[in-house]
């Protein structure tokens, strides 16, 4: 197994592209992130905005990729591909990065066969930070929408949009640090990616973000809903009234990760249309 490292997002896509297509939904977060990086590259014309990420392709003989691994400054790894791979991964990547790789996330199985082997190489403590699903929509079931409309988020709701992120990061993502948060909300609501579900009062009772554009697909992300507003089925005309929006656009499927420990969420999604297509988990490393 030999891993190529690359220093340029345009050049990773072009080499990785299609062997994350193959399995486009599952494979949304290494790939969306690729391709965002790849659009600022070629916006700056530079790469050395990329000196601190991690792009590497691992392959036989130089043929089609087994395996790709993508990490941004402060986050964990990605990884994807086939498990065959995983342990001469986990070995490249001790080598080159360290105890520097703070965890670890994609599929279910390869995820936990990286995991073990790293134990075995940095003797730390692996904690399970979440099980996720993964859902693709294609077409919209018909059901019964709760009255209201859907609506793009103004800066008039910066502060609103603020509190749900935080409290989404929170209690959904464990995170802590909410660092350039007002910035990042201000970025994504003048760019037209966050929705607002208004009830028939015209108040704001839920909300979905348009996040990372794929291939063919494109992410839908930060479902939120107010504790005083949950339970009247505000998340599911949100998600559904912007899924559709979407598909209108032109993207031929929605894909969407989801707690696989919230039965709520997950059952607000299968009514919609939403179908399971794989299993990914999240993993800490604490080293000892």
């Amino acid at each position: 197994m030999k891993f190529f490292r690359q220093h340029s997002a345009v050049t990773m896509l072009k080499e990785a592209e299609n062997f994350l297509v193959d399995n486009e939904a599952e494979h949304n977060l290494p790939l969306g992130i690729l391709k965002q990086l790849a659009r600022s590259e070629r916006k700056s014309g530079q790469t050395s905005q990329l000196k601190d990420v991690l792009m590497v392709i691992g392959k036989e003989d130089d043929s089609k990729p087994k395996i790709v691994l993508v990490r941004t400054p402060q986050r964990n790894l990605i990884i994807c591909g086939h498990k065959s791979a995983v342990h001469d991964a986990a070995i490249w990547a001790y080598k080159a990065e360290g105890i520097a790789i703070p965890g670890v996330i994609g599929c279910s199985d390869l995820v936990t066969d990286f995991s073990e082997k790293w134990k075995e190489l940095t003797s730390c403590n692996v904690v399970k930070v979440m099980q996720q699903k993964i859902y693709q929509l294609a077409s919209l079931r018909d059901f019964k929408r709760t009255k209201g409309k859907l609506c793009y988020a103004n800066e008039d709701d910066i502060a609103l949009i603020m509190s749900w992120t935080e409290d989404f990061e929170r209690d959904t993502l464990g995170m802590t640090d909410h660092k350039d948060l007002e910035k990042n909300v201000l970025d994504e609501i003048e760019h037209n990616r966050v929705f607002l579900w208004k009830n028939e009062n015209c108040t704001p009772v839920s909300m979905a973000k348009r996040a990372r554009e794929l291939e063919n697909g494109v992410v839908v992300n930060f479902v939120y809903t107010a504790d005083e507003y949950q339970g009247q089925g505000y998340a599911t005309s949100c998600v559904a009234a912007l899924s559709e929006r979407l598909l209108q656009e032109g993207f031929q499927f929605c894909s969407l990760n989801t707690d696989a420990e919230n039965p709520t969420s997950n059952s607000i999604y299968m009514k919609i249309g939403y179908e399971f297509v794989g299993d990914a988990i999240e993993y800490r490393f604490d080293y000892v």
